[in-house]
């Protein structure tokens, strides 16, 4: 088990190492995201999912801290990316097809 707090990965911690990656991101700049861990779905309010529900990413810590809501991953991982920027996102996790809320998806088949 990891012994040092600044490694576990808390809803506070993930949202620091997204902060991290994305601060000074430039024009050319490519940027590596992996999350593996439990993905789950809320009900949406604020009316922008098409199903109603919320992807979420479960960090160690959701069951008092909350989850981490795929609105904020746009808006802290996505949309602060400059224009020619590359975010390559590997996420492992239930309900991760959407997490990231991006304005398009891949129709396979």
């Amino acid at each position: 088990e990891e012994t040092d707090p600044f490694k576990r990965p808390t809803k506070h911690n993930i949202r620091m190492a997204i902060y991290w990656l994305v601060q000074g991101c430039q024009p050319g700049d490519s940027l590596v995201f992996h999350y593996s861990g439990h993905g789950s779905q809320q009900r949406n309010y604020n009316g922008d999912e098409v199903d109603g529900y919320d992807e979420t990413l479960l960090p160690l810590d959701f069951e008092t801290q909350g989850m981490i809501v795929d609105d904020e991953i746009n808006e802290t991982l996505v949309r602060p990316l400059p224009r020619g920027a590359r975010l390559h996102a590997l996420i492992d996790a239930c309900h991760s097809g959407t997490v990231l809320d991006l304005p398009y998806l891949c129709r396979m088949g």
